[in-house]
């Protein structure tokens, strides 16, 4: 029997299998579309063996990846963009159609990876984000299971959740083939090329000012260097020495990324065929139109799956990062887990439930887009910090109704716009081991848009350090309160940003994330990815104000419902 044939034959009683077996009350685990093979290697039987490329030569390396118990080949044949996934030509189709469905229904996405020639691919690996959804009210949700079969086939397991009409959306995220270009960031052999600029600043005993600019990067640089590294928190950071025989290393000053030196390091890997490989991210290639018809009940509101158990869902409480899978969906512009009750906070509720409390937010611009709603909530203004601290965009505190809001950047790497001044750039490990805990305080984390060019191995050091810190202080106070928020999908402004942070990139920080927190059961999780997956918006790494509220509503819930 062929291979095809086989595998018809195996989805078709899987399929019968799902029909069959009852449906408990909550989806069972599931995984994202993500590929799950744990070793890429690529060799050329090329026609064109003579034309090579700097792509090509990535692609006969081998990459190791989380899961080794898997390893696939993919065999090249012809011309390298010949064999990339198509948008154009991958096929969806839905294996169960039937003309009606109910609330918990069950629904199967098949798709089928052809590449530019519209050829069946042999091999796994693509990225998809595949969602069902309803445009007005929004509604939507993830997977709750979708398998990789390395052959180029991928299946998408759903349940009905809503009454109205539903219909399917795929996206290519990313080819399977751009992943010799992503991995040598994860594993952290591209971080030299992320690059930095430190501004050392001094004066001269007749008070002449000396100032001078050099190049900065988490790995070593050619001597003479200057080692600015932060060791009680894992921060390796270094800069090439001043030449200004003034200046030495303690008259480091100031911090800034170097815009220009990154996209001219990577420029060598950006030949046609990596463009024609970076070209194919995000695509939509199916987008339904009213496909699935659910009947609402005789005279009934629309139906949904939370408001089938609403008298049994208590509120969320802190029980530490889920698995990574669908946890939750939306239904009508709002956000439904689906084991726990959210509830929608009033301004007024907010004060109350903060009053005489204190929350620090440690972590990255995502997590202080959720100091900022608060604070807009709150109306309250920044205040200045007590000296020597003073009141810069990477720290600040608002103060109301003895309700105070402290927000710190995590420090170095830091990637922006803004220039720094290095007495601004503080370390959560070190600030944590200070903070005196109890009831009344809180401790909100927000750890990943910078580090997916450092490297999994990196990010894992630094959380860890910042995880042993809280440990201590919950030793000290063991009522204080502990939230994190995860990863969550971004778009890309260039090449560069997908080359360096990719959703790709980004979901392997997620699963390093709650592997380190997976067994602290007493603290709070936002899932932003699942959220962020089914937005009815486009991918930002900084979402919209309302994700932001539903993230805020979450957060509120665990810290004033419990």
């Amino acid at each position: 029997m062929k291979v095809h044939q086989q595998l018809a034959v195996a989805v078709s009683a899987f399929i019968i299998y799902l029909l069959l077996v009852p449906w408990s009350e909550t989806p069972k685990e599931a995984v994202l579309p993500f590929p799950k093979y744990g070793a890429l290697r690529t060799f050329f039987t090329a026609r064109n063996a003579q034309s090579t490329s700097s792509i090509e030569i990535l692609h006969t390396e081998n990459f190791q990846l989380a899961n080794t118990a898997h390893k696939t080949s993919i065999d090249v044949v012809g011309k390298f963009t010949d064999n990339i996934t198509s948008p154009e030509y991958t096929r969806v189709t839905i294996l169960n159609p039937k003309s009606t469905y109910n609330l918990c229904d069950r629904v199967a996405v098949r798709i089928e990876a052809r590449d530019s020639l519209n050829r069946t691919k042999t091999y796994g690996g693509d990225m998809f984000r595949v969602k069902l959804f309803t445009q007005k009210p929004y509604s939507a949700v993830n997977p709750d299971n979708i398998f990789d079969y390395n052959n180029g086939t991928y299946l998408a397991l759903f349940r009905i959740l809503w009454e109205g009409y539903i219909d399917v959306q795929v996206m290519l995220v990313h080819p399977a083939e751009v992943i010799p270009l992503f991995s040598p960031t994860l594993n952290g052999s591209r971080a030299h090329t992320r690059l930095f600029f430190g501004g050392f600043i001094a004066q001269d005993e007749n008070g002449k000012k000396h100032s001078e600019t050099t190049t900065c990067t988490i790995t070593k640089r050619e001597e003479p260097f200057c080692n600015l590294s932060q060791t009680q928190t894992y921060v390796p950071y270094y800069c090439s020495a001043p030449k200004d025989k003034y200046l030495n290393c303690s008259h480091w000053t100031i911090h800034r990324t170097d815009k220009a030196g990154t996209p001219k390091m990577l420029e060598p890997l950006f030949d046609e065929v990596a463009k024609e490989v970076l070209n194919r991210t995000k695509k939509v290639i199916y987008r339904s139109d009213h496909l699935i018809t659910v009947p609402a009940k005789v005279n009934s509101s629309f139906q949904h799956y939370s408001q089938l158990k609403n008298d049994s869902l208590r509120y969320c409480t802190a029980n530490g990062p889920p698995p990574i899978r669908a946890n939750g969906y939306f239904f009508q512009d709002r956000w439904y887990p689906f084991d726990c009750a959210v509830h929608r906070f009033a301004t007024e509720e907010i004060r109350a439930c903060l009053k005489g409390r204190t929350i620090y937010f440690y972590g990255d611009s995502t997590g202080v887009q959720i100091f900022s709603h608060l604070k807009s909530r709150l109306k309250c203004q920044t205040v200045d910090l007590p000296p020597p601290r003073k009141t810069s965009n990477h720290e600040q505190r608002c103060m109301i109704n003895n309700i105070t809001l402290h927000s710190t950047f995590h420090g170095l790497p830091v990637i922006g716009s803004t220039t720094i001044k290095v007495q601004n750039i503080h370390y959560a490990a070190l600030e944590i081991d200070n903070i005196v805990g109890g009831p009344n305080v809180i401790i909100f984390l927000s750890y990943w848009a910078h580090f997916s060019m450092a490297g999994t191995k990196f990010y894992e050091k630094r959380i860890t350090l910042v995880k042993e810190a809280i440990y201590r202080l919950l030793d000290r106070s063991p009522e204080t309160k502990v939230v994190m928020k995860g990863t969550n999908t971004r778009g890309y402004s260039g090449s560069m940003v997908n080359i360096l942070s990719s959703d790709w990139h980004s979901f392997y920080l997620e699963k390093t994330l709650r592997k380190c927190f997976q067994n602290d059961t007493n603290f709070g999780f936002i899932d932003s990815w699942d959220i962020t997956q089914v937005q009815p918006y486009s991918d930002n790494v900084h979402p919209r104000n309302s994700i932001v509220g539903t993230y805020v509503d979450l957060f509120m819930t665990y810290i004033c419902k419990n």
